[in-house]
């Protein structure tokens, strides 16, 4: 439904003056087109959705129940994805920290461990010798080198021939095979996608013994933005569609005339999440200091992901009186309500605003409930409009006490 002032300021009644909005089909209308964009060339492919990306447990279920996988980094987000009823063998157990019983307890249920370094290969052999009549099966994640500065910390070094050692030292353990290959790197362009893939069938040549019953590209994938987003990039957004053509295609050129064509698995988080949310913010007063105006806001720019600098997101502003009777501004801030000098929520703001209007900010729902800390404040409530212009609510706002009560 649209937003207007009205909406939004019922809504602030009962949660206060900041909260986010989650828009479930949007979530779901993106699992379903990227999805389809890459079976359509390589139908082997599933998604294993990236829960450290968003873990609001009702987007979790429904990847769940739209036949979507769990990739999970951490033994909360392991609890989670057992919590909301994913079988052991939809569950992608990779990151650089796996404490050892939390891999047993998955490899005997049936998931998937790609391990990030030689520590955890001896924490597989451990258990392999634990459990003699069970056949596990590994996957391992590659790290490659496309040019990029610094290099990326994760994974086992192809380079220097430690991935291949480990592979072999892996498979010498009579009740355990590497069958699955992780390749990620954290950028979002189709050239870094393009070179990803030449890397990753140089690495899968250099195996040639290796039978692979699932190869993951990973995550990174750019989601839907707008036009005014996009322009701050220094490069074109890639669509799903060409992401696929680019990792679906290699897939079908590279095992054409193989009889077993592996799973392709891809591990989408901010693809699916961040247009799937909205964060909604009053205006607290506007002050000018040296000729500059700037806006203080009741939210915080620590609640659109604060690992994300200099970038101003799409807002709408929904004014609490005619607009006839506001300011226009050519140049103004809107500043969070921390100590940090530069926690900004928009930069170089021109428009209409006055005080008590809600500044609306699109795309957020890529890590910002899940890395904003209680700095300052506690955090603020999820809630979905419904068609009738009621909210349901997702997550209650903190309070002081959720977050004092830990402490002795």
């Amino acid at each position: 439904m649209k937003l207007d002032f009205d909406v939004l300021n019922r809504i602030s009644a009962t949660y206060g003056d900041s909260f986010y909005l989650l828009d479930t089909d949007v979530f779901d209308n993106n699992y379903s087109e990227m999805i389809q964009a890459f079976r359509d060339i390589y139908s082997n492919t599933r998604v294993a959705y990236s829960y450290k990306t968003n873990y609001i447990p009702r987007l979790c279920r429904r990847v769940k129940d739209m036949g979507g996988a769990a990739e999970v980094v951490s033994e909360m987000e392991l609890w989670l994805a057992e919590k909301i009823g994913v079988e052991g063998e939809d569950i992608y157990y990779n990151g650089p920290y796996k404490k050892a019983d939390y891999i047993e307890k998955l490899l005997l249920k049936g998931g998937h461990i790609n391990i990030d370094s030689d520590y955890e290969a001896g924490i597989i052999e451990d258990i392999a010798l634990r459990n003699p009549d069970v056949l596990f099966r590994i996957g391992i994640r590659c790290n490659i080198n496309i040019g990029q500065k610094p290099l990326s910390r994760f994974g086992v070094d192809v380079a220097s021939g430690e991935l291949k050692r480990i592979v072999k030292y892996i498979n010498q353990i009579p009740n355990v095979k590497v069958n699955g290959l992780h390749c990620h790197i954290p950028f979002r362009t189709l050239e870094s996608f393009s070179r990803r893939m030449e890397y990753l069938f140089e690495t899968l040549n250099d195996l040639p013994e290796s039978r692979w019953d699932y190869i993951s590209l990973g995550g990174g994938y750019m989601g839907k933005i707008d036009e005014q987003l996009a322009r701050q990039l220094s490069y074109n957004p890639p669509t799903f569609s060409e992401y696929a053509s680019v990792i679906a295609g290699g897939m079908k050129e590279y095992f054409a005339e193989s009889a077993r064509k592996p799973k392709l698995i891809i591990e989408p988080g901010s693809a699916l999440a961040a247009n799937a949310m909205k964060y909604a913010t009053r205006v607290v007063d506007i002050k000018c200091i040296g000729g500059h105006y700037i806006a203080n806001m009741a939210g915080s720019s620590f609640q659109i992901n604060p690992a994300v600098k200099n970038v101003n997101r799409p807002v709408v502003v929904c004014h609490s009186k005619d607009e006839n009777e506001l300011r226009e501004f050519d140049c103004l801030d809107m500043a969070g309500y921390t100590c940090i000098e530069d926690d900004y929520l928009y930069r170089n703001y021109q428009g209409k605003l006055g005080k008590g209007d809600f500044a609306v900010f699109d795309n957020v729902g890529s890590y910002s409930v899940v890395m904003k800390p209680p700095f300052i404040l506690p955090d603020v409530a999820v809630l979905e409009l419904q068609e009738n212009g009621k909210a349901e609510l997702i997550k209650r706002p903190q309070t002081a006490e959720d977050i004092f009560m830990y402490y002795y």
